[in-house]
């Protein structure tokens, strides 16, 4: 690795020391998740044509806990007046504030659900707490060889003072009160005949796989926002997209593997998950459920697994890597019960849910008794995408209730397999935007 490299992922490591020490609910990446989410995509040249550019931008990786932000460039630091310190392991949400439009948040996550790019006006606050409005361009980076999003490029160009007056046109008004009219009187925008339009809660409802803290009151947005939202030039739209064209084009030439990284989708979602990728949009879901579980696939040859959680490698001492590809039978040993094991075949091929106890091993080959509960994934369609695997250690079973949560540890399965659920159904099939598509 060449000096200036190594000199960028101290600096990293320095960077994300000394935080506070306060628990957060959702497990942060850790530093070496971070430190490796850029090295094993890109080569020893990317620290050095990042730094070049004095564009506000960030990167964030979708594929590690809370998609925290990995890499954060000094113009973004001027503008937001955060420490790097401050930055890397976060989620982008705390540039957020108290007249940020909700629904605008919601684009933004939209987009990355459904991998594709986004531009947006967005109000945002500095670490002093002062408010300035965001041109937000947003852009993944794929993987040619799975199609996977390897990370997200978050670009911000602040709107000048002068464009930011707040001041509307009256052909803006005027457009702004025949959408609502057109909402209220029940017609869908766009359309010549009068349709119905989907209530909030179904607009919701269609989004799904929201945790507790991201569900929004939709009945108390109105207009007043998008009536107080500055205008955007021409000019400054296209200095936003000449840097985040300069910003990819790096990225994509300074991959690990030459030709790997891409800027446009090399296959389709639906193919990708396929060939067994769990895309970026449900692997963003799935790092927030704080239990031991793995994703299999039985659409596909020997039903491999495809997702496991951080829980499950600290439970059976096995990588991820050791993990994803193989089939759950690894588990087994000399001395596990072949009845067990053949209830949960005959809970697959029924396609039914099912609860065991089964004796398994680690990876160091010491046995444990595992409670297991196995359940089907279903897709909007009624397909089974997925079968889910929830591992509880016998130890954890045999106390009634958990003291932090006060929940059953069966009920905290149950949990799980909702969580997943959930999750799974909102990122199939069309129609996942829950807002009106606004230009900008």
């Amino acid at each position: 690795m060449c000096q200036d490299c190594s000199g960028d992922f101290s600096k990293l490591k320095m960077a994300t020391t000394g935080r506070s020490s306060s628990i957060p609910k959702r497990r942060s990446a850790k530093l070496e998740e971070l430190v490796s989410s850029l090295r094993r995509a890109y080569n020893e040249s990317i620290n050095e044509a990042l730094e070049r550019h004095e564009y506000n931008f960030v990167l964030s990786d979708p594929r590690l806990p809370d998609h925290p932000i990995v890499y954060a460039s000094e113009g973004f630091l001027r503008m937001s007046g955060y420490k790097r310190s401050e930055v890397l392991g976060r989620n982008c949400r705390f540039l957020q504030g108290p007249d940020t439009d909700r629904r605008t948040v919601l684009e933004i996550r939209d987009a990355i659900r459904e991998e594709r790019p986004c531009q947006v006006r967005v109000l945002n606050y500095t670490k002093q707490g002062q408010a300035f409005w965001n041109l937000f361009h947003l852009a993944p980076i794929y993987s040619r060889q799975d199609g996977i999003v390897i990370h997200y490029v978050g670009v911000q160009t602040p709107i000048a003072p002068h464009l930011a007056s707040g001041v509307v046109s009256r052909t803006q008004q005027v457009v702004s009160e025949t959408v609502k009219e057109l909402v209220e009187g029940g017609h869908a925008v766009g359309t010549n005949s009068p349709q119905p339009v989907e209530s909030l809660v179904n607009l919701r409802l269609r989004g799904g796989a929201a945790d507790a803290d991201d569900i929004v009151q939709e009945e108390h947005v109105d207009t007043e926002n998008d009536e107080d939202s500055p205008l955007v030039d021409e000019a400054l739209k296209e200095k936003s997209a000449l840097a985040l064209r300069a910003v990819t084009c790096d990225l994509t030439q300074s991959s690990r593997i030459k030709g790997d990284l891409a800027l446009n989708r090399p296959i389709r979602l639906s193919e990708s998950a396929a060939t067994g990728v769990v895309c970026s949009s449900l692997m963003i879901s799935l790092t927030r459920i704080q239990q031991s579980f793995v994703l299999s696939d039985p659409n596909l040859p020997d039903m491999p697994i495809v997702y496991a959680s951080d829980m499950f490698c600290d439970l059976t001492g096995y990588s991820r890597e050791e993990v994803v590809g193989r089939n759950c039978r690894f588990l087994q040993g000399p001395d596990t019960d072949p009845e067990d094991v053949q209830k949960i075949r005959e809970a697959v091929k029924e396609e039914q849910a099912c609860t065991v106890k089964i004796l398994n091993y680690r990876k160091d080959k010491t046995p444990f008794y595992n409670y297991l509960q196995v359940s089907p994934v279903r897709s909007c369609g009624g397909k089974v995408a997925f079968y889910v695997g929830v591992q509880l250690e016998m130890g954890e079973v045999d106390t009634d209730t958990s003291q932090e949560t006060g929940m059953s540890a069966h009920a905290k399965q149950l949990g799980t397999v909702g969580v997943v659920r959930v999750a799974v159904r909102s990122l199939q099939g069309s129609g996942l935007r829950r807002t009106l598509k606004r230009t900008v």
